[in-house]
């Protein structure tokens, strides 16, 4: 309910917003209108007017009028109902004036609109005359554009065509041009060429010949300006027929019409500059015939295979010396790098002979049993004997250690003689295998030792796994801090064990 009373209100709100100000009323006035339709609904149900609540113009008109034409009959009202009739009569009757006014005003707009459209379907139909000559003009242009762009189209294509023509023509006088200067710059090179196996003689009676050309020359010069014009034309003519004649027989491409006059200009242009003085362009060639060229050729052939033949010499010498030198460089790496391994292994066979020899003095100095020791010095002889006897030599039961020891070594000088007298290459490959077999067997037997220690300690945590479980009585002890473990005593038997270990592996091998 309170939600249609509220649209029903939104909806009230909105329509009194739409009207316009004398249709709107005030509160009082809505009050007096509904008395008067109850004092009238008590007096008459036929009488009632349809005024509602919401009502406009409309009703207040019919409200007015219905007071009025009763026939006047006398009925006593109230003055709050007296001031609403006069009221609603004033507002439709301003109503009626406004609405009458705004009627006049619309009329006089529309006569207006009128004149305005009257004046604007004048100036239409000026507008379209004019368009319609403007279209006429437009039309006799556009035909006479059209009839001269026929004409400059005709024109331009005209035009095209030369101009292609001519770039046709300008083509092929390029290529031919670019032609020329190819084989110019070929016979410039072949000219270079045979200058600079022009004989040196030939060359010095040349200069000789300028040197006299050119002092006839300064002669001339003081005779006149008159006559040097004729004589220096009548000698480029003359120089101009010995070229062409020495070019026709050369083998020459002659150029056909404007390209004959230019080169022709160019050319006695040349022609000038040569006799300023300079031998390599204006003296003639020493080479007249290609015979010349070959014995020239040949004296140089002869004379070059000499050297050619030294030449060959030297580097077979040097390839040689090249070699020998590689092979005694890689000689001197191989037994540098021998010398060096040994060297190496020698130094430590002497620092751990040292340590040996240290803690044996070691040991011997803290007082060790005598028997211990006789123990080790006769494992020590077992083993030498054993040695002695894989070696070859003949065992007996009162030789000594030391004895046996100088026999092998006396042995091993020997048999390292014997090594050095053999092939390099042999010997390299007899010591890689050694040192396979010695490194396999090292690892054989650390593969050995590990597996050992593995079994070991396999049995050692089984032992521990088989043992019932400690069972701790009373209170476990605590400390404020962990006391650190003491290790001392076992690292020295640790220590210990290892130095016994390393001298059963000493007087073992």
């Amino acid at each position: 309910m309170r939600e249609k009373e509220k649209a029903f209100k939104k909806e009230l709100k909105e329509h009194q917003s739409k009207l316009s100000i004398y249709e709107k009323f005030t509160a009082s006035s809505k009050v007096g209108q509904i008395q008067m339709l109850r004092s009238q609904n008590n007096r008459s149900e036929n009488e009632a007017f349809p005024i509602s609540v919401h009502g406009g113009t409309r009703g207040l008109v019919a409200a007015a009028a219905g007071t009025l034409g009763n026939d006047r009959i006398h009925v006593k009202e109230n003055m709050n109902t007296f001031i609403q009739k006069k009221r609603d009569v004033f507002l439709v009757q301003m109503s009626l004036d406004t609405k009458r006014e705004e009627i006049r005003k619309l009329e006089e707009k529309a006569r207006a609109k009128e004149i305005e459209l009257q004046k604007s379907e004048v100036m239409l139909e000026e507008d379209a005359l004019r368009f319609d000559s403007f279209l006429k003009d437009n039309d006799r242009k556009a035909h006479d554009a059209i009839k001269r762009a026929e004409k400059e189209t005709k024109a331009k294509t005209d035009k095209l065509f030369e101009i292609k023509n001519l770039n046709h023509q300008i083509q092929g006088v390029e290529s031919d041009v670019s032609k020329l200067k190819e084989q110019l710059q070929d016979y410039l090179q072949y000219k270079a060429f045979l200058d600079d196996l022009t004989p040196a003689e030939y060359v010095e009676e040349q200069l000789e010949k300028l040197k006299e050309l050119s002092v006839d020359h300064s002669t001339k010069k003081d005779m006149g300006n008159a006559d040097e014009p004729m004589g220096s034309s009548l000698e480029c003519r003359k120089l101009a027929q010995d070229a062409d004649r020495r070019n026709s027989s050369n083998g020459y491409l002659s150029v056909k019409g404007t390209m004959d006059k230019n080169l022709d200009i160019s050319y006695s242009s040349n022609l000038n500059q040569r006799k300023c003085g300079r031998y390599d362009d204006s003296a003639p060639l020493y080479f007249r015939q290609p015979q010349q060229l070959l014995n020239i050729f040949t004296a140089l052939e002869e004379s070059n295979l000499f050297l050619i033949k030294n030449s060959q010499d030297t580097e077979q010498t040097l390839d040689e010396l090249k070699q020998n030198f590689s092979k005694a460089k890689s000689m001197m790496d191989r037994r540098s790098q021998i010398l060096n391994d040994s060297i190496n292994e020698l130094q430590a066979q002497i620092e751990f002979e040292e340590k040996r020899t240290q803690q044996l003095c070691l040991r011997s100095s803290k007082g060790s049993a005598e028997a211990t020791q006789e123990k080790v010095l006769m494992d020590l002889h077992e083993h030498v004997l054993d040695v002695y006897t894989r070696c070859g030599f003949d065992a007996e039961s009162n030789l000594s250690t030391i004895y046996m020891l100088t026999e092998l070594e006396a042995r091993i000088e020997e048999l390292l003689r014997v090594i050095e007298k053999m092939p390099e290459d042999y010997v390299l490959k007899v010591e890689k295998e050694k040192e396979r077999e010695r490194r396999e067997r090292v690892r054989q037997e650390r593969i050995t030792q590990q597996q050992r220690s593995y079994e070991e300690r396999m049995k050692k945590s089984m032992e521990r796994s088989m043992k019932a479980p400690k069972k701790r009585k009373g209170r476990q002890q605590m400390w404020r801090s962990h006391v650190e473990r003491q290790i001392l005593q076992t690292e020295k038997e640790d220590h210990k064990d290892k130095g016994n270990e390393s001298d059963q592996q000493f007087f073992i091998w």
